[in-house]
């Protein structure tokens, strides 16, 4: 057959495509079960780290199985107590700047203080929306006081507003809507927290 023939392009795309298909879904299949672990692990030490409790030796299993009294986290509100007190802690989510951002917020029972949140997973732009994520924003939630049911995130000097009474978060600076958008979630999973155990 001539290398240069229409029909040896032909086979030779197809062959190669299909060894490309075959070894994408050979590593999909083999590293499928590793993937979901470490995403479900990851999910549960977002939760541990909302309700301010430390991951010890990577055994979040076990931890999240001693606090929740649950194998495995669930979308519907779970309840925990920690040092004596009640938290409930939930899952939320909606759009930002670029995509669906994934989060966990932690409350006490009467819904009145954040006690943590934390991202599960986002596409915000690295250096940007993307620093939701980092420490010094997410701190500025734990202990926060909600006030008249909604928190707000400004646009400040991007330092952190740590003054837990007045329901003021710190935006990110030059990530106007992905900080707009935090606030739009937050809000409302607590109008959904309240409205579920009739706190309204």
């Amino acid at each position: 057959m001539e290398k240069n023939s229409m029909t040896y392009t032909a086979i030779f795309s197809f062959v190669i495509t299909f060894i490309l298909v075959f070894l994408l879904t050979l590593t999909h299949l083999v590293t499928k079960n590793r993937v979901s672990e470490y995403n479900r692990d990851y999910e549960i030490s977002s939760i541990l780290k909302a309700v301010g409790v430390r991951v010890e030796n990577g055994e979040v299993q076990e931890q999240f199985k001693s606090i929740f009294n649950l194998e495995l986290p669930t979308d519907e509100t779970m309840t925990a107590k920690i040092d004596g007190e009640d938290i409930l802690v939930s899952k939320f989510s909606g759009k930002a700047l670029w995509g669906t951002v994934n989060g966990i917020i932690a409350m006490d029972k009467d819904l009145q203080i954040i006690k943590g949140v934390d991202i599960i997973s986002h596409n915000e732009t690295p250096g940007l929306g993307g620093r939701i994520e980092e420490e010094w924003f997410l701190k500025q939630f734990q202990g926060e006081t909600v006030n008249k049911n909604t928190i707000k995130v400004v646009q400040g000097s991007g330092d952190g507003n740590y003054d837990s009474d007045d329901g003021i978060i710190d935006g990110i600076v030059g990530a106007t809507r992905t900080s707009h958008s935090i606030e739009v979630m937050i809000n409302k999973k607590i109008k959904s927290l309240k409205e579920e155990v009739g706190n309204e």
